[in-house]
């Protein structure tokens, strides 16, 4: 994904942010914040799940695909190769 004007920009940070909020005990109004995005909201949170999970593999120091498997484990996903 390719970030170019300030409204993509705008997104991601709001995407990024969201995700802290509900991190942090907090439901963040997606609704009425990303509803009228033009690029769904579940492409900007896949890249925060990228960026969060580059974090914490590297706050931990753990390869980033054991942060996936444990995140997908927590979800009762099986990810495959």
């Amino acid at each position: 994904m390719t970030f170019r004007g300030r409204v993509e920009h705008r997104d991601s940070r709001s995407a990024l942010l969201a995700a802290a909020c509900i991190r942090g005990g907090r439901q963040p109004d997606l609704l009425s914040d990303a509803g009228w995005w033009q690029t769904p909201v579940g492409q900007y949170a896949v890249v925060a799940l990228v960026i969060y999970s580059r974090a914490a593999a590297e706050r931990v120091a753990v390869p980033v695909e054991d942060i996936a498997r444990w995140i997908a484990a927590r979800r009762g996903l099986e990810l495959t190769a």
